[in-house]
């Protein structure tokens, strides 16, 4: 029996629960790795460069969030389609799926740079990074490599979602461990020892990134690969575009709210704050960046026992795998919230244990800004189920709402609660857009219920 057919066959037979955690632990651990390369970087930023460094990186890191929105388009999109296409049978159009995937991540990395470059300057004057000569340096230092190379950070999204997606999900963890421990040591000879900034920083993430890339999708040449690729495969088929895009869209359009929600934060705590603010709001990101990409992980977890069973027709299937995981994602927010609100002065000092200003600054940022968690995390999972179970334009409201609601709730807050307002205006607007996610995920289960034979009544 091939591999292939003995990995659907446990898709379509073991417990829910086993395969959750099967599928999630190795995902999460990657997803653990991946926030290690945010948390490294500002760690070394904030005790080498400073509460300077910290500001740069806030201000230049939308554009960085819209490379990894491009990544999360083509890496969500690409593995959903190919989990439903292989839960059909059609393993033809799932190989197919995998080399279009690869021209459109190709085309995409040669585009960012030669636009990104080219109006440097310009992206700088528009993220407010040229109001101080010293964060506008580092800022400039970061970016220039940062858009030179798209290709990795991409890249190894693209390599560690379809490793999973091919039934290697320990596999596509130890890369990303991998990558993860070599930017630390990259990290600390780059910031640490040669004292190279931000351009050390940008340096550091490109060098582990481009390692998980092609050990990555290098191995879909190999014969251990369940989709493996010959060079007879690569010869792209447009018509496999555009599911791609489609199915990955709300993903790309989650990172760029994302992107434009950071940079309206910054744009307002530089209006009501000063560049401390910016810096505190560093150290309060870095740290829901932790969160987020833990929930993310439990959502890429669950996304091929959900987009398997949809493909399958198994709504029953389905139905379960989403209440379990949407019980653990509640647990996980309601947690890590506990933590930030008992030690927020601990969290702030990994970044700078120094700067007194700064520990006080961001301990305050990280007790209003993080305040509703445990929604958050329900939107995530929420947005990233509806796109695996094929609901795109469900998720899509959802993700188009964070901004709809978001950027009122900035602009109006502070007008009341000065700089406090700019704090509590995310975890407003998670609260109303949970309840929104829930709302949508109990119709989506009732729908289920009733597709499975079983009595209408959730």
């Amino acid at each position: 029996m091939s591999h292939t057919t003995t990995n659907h066959r446990d898709l379509d037979t073991l417990p829910v629960s086993k395969l959750f955690w099967q599928y999630t632990i190795p995902s999460l651990a990657g997803m653990l790795a991946t926030g290690l390369y945010v948390v490294i970087d500002g760690i070394f930023v904030g005790h080498f460069v400073g509460s300077h460094g910290l500001a740069a990186i806030s201000l230049a890191y939308p554009l960085v969030m819209l490379q990894v929105g491009l990544g999360a388009m083509l890496s969500m999109g690409a593995a959903t389609r190919i989990a439903i296409l292989q839960g059909g049978g059609d393993y033809a159009a799932a190989r197919g799926t995998l080399v279009s995937a690869l021209a459109l991540l190709a085309l995409i990395s040669l585009a960012i740079p030669l636009l990104g470059l080219t109006y440097l300057d310009t992206l700088l004057q528009w993220l407010q990074a040229d109001q101080q000569p010293a964060v506008m340096t580092e800022a400039r230092n970061y970016l220039q490599w940062m858009l030179g190379g798209a290709l990795f950070t991409m890249g190894q999204m693209v390599a560690t979602y379809l490793l999973r997606n091919d039934g290697r999900p320990r596999l596509a963890t130890l890369l990303m461990v991998v990558g993860s421990l070599l930017n630390v040591v990259f990290n600390y000879l780059f910031v640490g020892v040669f004292k190279l900034g931000l351009a050390g920083s940008a340096q550091a993430t490109l060098l582990s990134e481009s390692v998980v890339m092609l050990a990555g999708l290098g191995y879909f040449f190999t014969r251990h690969a369940r989709l493996r690729l010959r060079l007879s495969h690569l010869r792209l088929d447009w018509r496999y575009c555009g599911p791609i895009l489609a199915l990955g869209l709300s993903s790309l359009l989650m990172e760029f709210n994302l992107a434009l929600l950071m940079f309206a934060h910054n744009f307002q705590l530089l209006r009501w704050g000063t560049d401390l603010s910016v810096a505190a709001y560093a150290t309060a990101g870095y740290s829901e960046a932790l969160f987020t990409l833990v929930v993310h992980g439990l959502a890429v977890g669950l996304q091929p026992l959900l987009s398997h069973s949809t493909g399958a027709g198994r709504p029953e299937r389905t139905r379960e795998a989403l209440r379990y995981g949407l019980r653990v994602t509640l647990l996980l927010g309601v947690t890590a919230l506990a933590v930030v609100q008992l030690f927020p002065t601990l969290i702030v000092r990994m970044y700078n244990s120094e700067d007194q200003a700064l520990i006080a600054a961001g301990s305050h940022a990280l007790r209003l800004h993080l305040l509703a968690m445990p929604f958050d995390g329900l939107v995530i999972v929420g947005i990233l189920a509806l796109q695996a179970m094929a609901l795109t334009r469900t998720a899509l409201l959802l993700t188009v709402g964070k901004t709809l609601l978001l950027l009122p709730a900035l602009w109006l807050l502070p007008l009341w609660l000065a700089l406090d307002g700019v704090w509590l205006a995310m975890p407003l607007v998670n609260f109303l857009l949970g309840t929104a996610a829930a709302l949508a995920l109990w119709g989506a289960l009732r729908r289920l219920k009733r597709e499975a034979g079983a009595p209408a009544a959730a």
